[in-house]
């Protein structure tokens, strides 16, 4: 099962986005515990990354342990006693806590005592999520792997989350459920990416049926409706969304079917704050965010008309 994540204590006054022109209350049960995902400050050390999720708001901090195959590490984290030494410090100084980490690859190769290091720094660290995508075709291997990446993090206490991909081997929230079934692994769950689960020709009602403690978190961000052309997929996933409310998917019936307590995740790179710091970049996210959540509030307590 997913661990349980509590949400913030404190209550929050959200200010609506100007199409509200309004300003919600919202009581502490009343708000989802936020997350910041990596990419909304891709680049930024991690101590940096942590201070900006604190500046905007979130509760919670996505950190990049391991670059994704063809890309490379920024700041190599684990096995780095004065890296970890620091980050520790800035989780304790701020108040926030880490969420996740990514992005570990399963390939024709994987090795899960390769992970050992970075599993290790994620507990140290107190997280809980490893994130993890499939690039290997071969459906019974990967399986196999992922069931033993599975068992080295609940030696650790952790959760290995799935996130498909239109791109990734398992490309699909159909598939992914097909895969944690094959698997049959206790901590395993899948990632809900919004813009991946709209890109991979997924619906907001194929959550419907799937259980709580399958959905380990959702990557809250937006995007225009219109898919971009094939070849800039990849992009606009990296470096091209929009904040929740700023775009045209179905976020509102997403959030729908999943818990209320689920842990959102702001994952909203936008090509338009690329020369911003991490602080102004998450302290907009966050802004966003809480002004979108603050109007789907209001609507659900409108009286019927």
């Amino acid at each position: 099962m997913c661990p349980a994540v509590a949400p913030p204590t404190d209550a929050v006054i959200l200010s609506a986005l100007p199409l509200a022109n309004m300003s919600v209350t919202l009581e502490p049960n009343d708000l989802p515990p936020l997350g910041l995902a990596y990419l909304t400050t891709a680049g930024a050390h991690p101590v940096d990354q942590i201070k900006a999720a604190a500046a905007g708001g979130f509760a919670w901090v996505g950190l990049r342990l391991v670059a994704p195959i063809g890309l490379a590490l920024d700041h190599p984290i684990a096995g780095h006693p004065k890296m970890l030494h620091a980050i520790k410090r800035a989780f304790a100084d701020s108040g926030t806590s880490l969420l996740d980490v990514d992005a570990l690859t399963i390939t024709a190769s994987t090795r899960v005592a390769d992970f050992s290091l970075l599993l290790d720094a994620t507990a140290e660290l107190g997280g809980r999520i490893v994130q993890v995508v499939v690039e290997d075709p071969v459906r019974p291997r990967a399986v196999a792997a992922f069931t033993a990446l599975c068992e080295a993090a609940a030696q650790r206490s952790l959760t290995v989350a799935l996130e498909f991909m239109r791109w990734r081997v398992v490309n699909t929230i159909v598939d992914a459920r097909r895969f944690l079934a094959e698997s049959a692994s206790q901590n395993g769950a899948i990632c809900v990416d919004c813009l991946h689960l709209s890109r991979s020709g997924g619906r907001p009602e194929d959550l419907i049926d799937v259980p709580a403690a399958q959905v380990a978190y959702v990557q809250l961000c937006d995007a225009p409706k219109q898919l971009p052309a094939p070849d800039q997929f990849v992009a606009e996933a990296r470096a091209d969304r929009l904040f929740p409310g700023d775009g045209q998917l179905r976020l509102n019936d997403l959030l729908d079917q999943v818990a209320a307590d689920v842990v959102l995740s702001v994952e909203a790179p936008r090509w338009a704050d690329r020369e911003r710091s991490a602080r102004e970049r998450a302290v907009l996210a966050g802004e966003a965010t809480r002004g979108f959540l603050a109007q789907r509030h209001a609507r659900s307590r409108a009286p019927d008309t």
